[in-house]
């Protein structure tokens, strides 16, 4: 039997699951909670627990609730639930404690994952990218991930205030123990360290390909193992609660690493889907999809017609009404379908882009009127430079749906161009949600990623069109947010007028 010494009594444990058993997992234990001891409100991280009440009484707070429990109430807390417990009394609370580690971080399926189309350095940010939102976050918990060079890859703002206090590891990593460099091999597992705050920190690298590709951080709990001091009001944890912490954090590793193994998978699938295209039955393919095509680019002359007919038939009735502003918002409309339903367009003139552009923030502009402000700062240089179709008008878009999705009530954008040195710099600025640091340096690493989602369609056409000749780059400070992008000087040629 193990003995266990808290600052609120101690646990006598009758047994402790091991860690590399996974057929037996349950933890059991008698805990006491001393006269005039609190176990301060803390989280079952990954845990579910059964509690008896041997002796004594005192007052429990779960989830919230709160009442006084005495000797035979059984108690039953799930994975992820507060829980506090107050000893009021002169008397010791005995309690029958069973811990049952369970799940907490899911596995993520290959349909889960983003698409994300990236490797070496840029793998691990792109898989931190894709599970943070499904599996990362709904954890709540306190740690941060790490890329092989030490540079913060994602910070979780759930560090206890305790830590906030003394070193604040979010604001101040440098002045934070835990946040240390240490060497990882290929055959690492978790390490455990002890912080000159006493709190317990956790380190579990991501070993894929037998390389450390980064590593994961975490824990921030204690476990003092002494009954005198107190932490201002920091739970003492019993080691059945660290444990669950500690396979939460494998857990998370583990699907990293799996997210790497699939994207790989599908690196090497896409390789092969070329050779194949590059055969003989691949052009047959194509030519008896031909038809098929050439059907379908008539059906939709054939509904784009029924289409501008009927934007038009409104056109003449707003006129007739001496509604001017619906008038002028049909026409943007209707040039902004008529934009996008050109099919034969890969570069299109600067100017055809910007009226593009155009179109579109004035139908914004109809939509929040003085809420909405526009600037512009143009270089008639780039009027007649060739750009991809279709680039400039999602990244405006962009803002509106994510710069602008806070309480904004004076939306502004500002579009600025300008050649220098042989190269077209175009900016697209908003005055939406500021970007911390280490959420831009994930967006940017996020970028040529190929999700198929947001900036990085972007970036995956502004490729396609100049290969390594271009940059786009996010920007975020004070003023808001940019777009930058870098481009060659091309003359359109004239059919790209048509």
């Amino acid at each position: 039997m193990k003995i266990q010494e808290t600052d609120w009594g101690y646990v006598e444990w009758q047994h402790i699951h091991e860690e590399d058993n996974p057929r037996q997992s349950m933890n059991i234990g008698r805990t006491v909670i001393l006269p005039g001891k609190h176990q301060v409100e803390h989280v079952h991280y990954g845990q579910e627990q059964l509690v008896y009440i041997l002796s004594g009484e005192g007052i429990y707070v779960i989830n919230g609730e709160r009442r006084r429990c005495a000797k035979g109430a059984v108690l039953y807390m799930e994975a992820g639930s507060t829980h506090e417990t107050i000893n009021d009394t002169g008397e010791p609370i005995c309690e029958l404690l069973v811990s049952n580690p369970v799940s907490g971080a899911r596995e993520i399926t290959m349909r889960e994952m983003k698409r994300m189309d990236s490797s070496g350095k840029n793998a691990l940010y792109a898989a931190v990218e894709s599970l943070r939102a499904p599996l990362i976050e709904p954890l709540n918990l306190p740690l941060t991930i790490f890329d092989a060079e030490w540079r913060t890859v994602l910070q979780t703002p759930h560090f206890p205030a305790f830590c906030k206090k003394h070193c604040d590891p979010e604001k101040h990593p440098e002045a934070c123990a835990c946040m240390d460099i240490c060497s990882f091999t290929a055959d690492a597992a978790c390490t455990e360290s002890v912080c000159p705050m006493s709190l317990r920190v956790y380190s579990v690298p991501i070993i894929h390909n037998d390389l450390c590709i980064g590593v994961v951080r975490g824990g921030f709990i204690l476990l003092s193992g002494s009954r005198v001091e107190e932490h201002e009001g920091l739970y003492d944890m019993p080691e059945s609660a660290a444990l669950s912490i500690k396979k939460l954090l494998g857990e998370i590793a583990n699907n990293i690493v799996n997210y790497c193994v699939f994207d790989d998978a599908r690196r090497e699938l896409e390789t092969k889907e070329k050779a194949i295209k590059n055969s003989q039955r691949q052009g047959e393919i194509l030519e008896q999809n031909l038809q098929l095509a050439q059907d379908t680019v008539t059906n939709l002359k054939i509904n784009h017609h029924f289409l501008f007919n009927t934007l038009n038939c409104m056109a003449s009735m707003a006129l007739q009404d001496g509604s001017e502003r619906l008038y002028a918002g049909i026409i943007d409309l209707a040039d902004l379908f008529r934009y996008t339903m050109k099919t034969d367009c890969r570069f299109v003139p600067f100017e055809k882009e910007l009226a593009y552009l155009n179109n579109y923030l004035n139908l914004q502009k109809l939509r929040y009127r003085k809420g909405l402000s526009l600037t512009y700062d143009l270089s008639d240089a780039l009027i007649g430079i060739a750009v991809p179709f279709n680039f400039l008008q999602p990244i405006a878009e962009n803002a509106f749906i994510h710069g602008f999705a806070g309480n904004v009530k004076e939306r502004k954008i500002a579009l600025k161009t300008w050649v220098s040195d042989g190269r077209a710099h175009i900016v697209i600025q908003n005055n939406g949600t500021v970007m911390d640091p280490i959420t831009l340096n994930r967006v940017n690493r996020s970028l040529a990623s190929g999700s198929g989602h947001g900036l990085s369609l972007i970036y995956t056409k502004l490729a396609a069109a100049f290969g390594g000749n271009f940059t786009m780059t996010i920007l975020s400070d004070q003023n808001g947010t940019s777009v930058v992008v870098n481009l060659p000087v091309t003359a359109a040629e004239e059919e790209l007028h048509d």
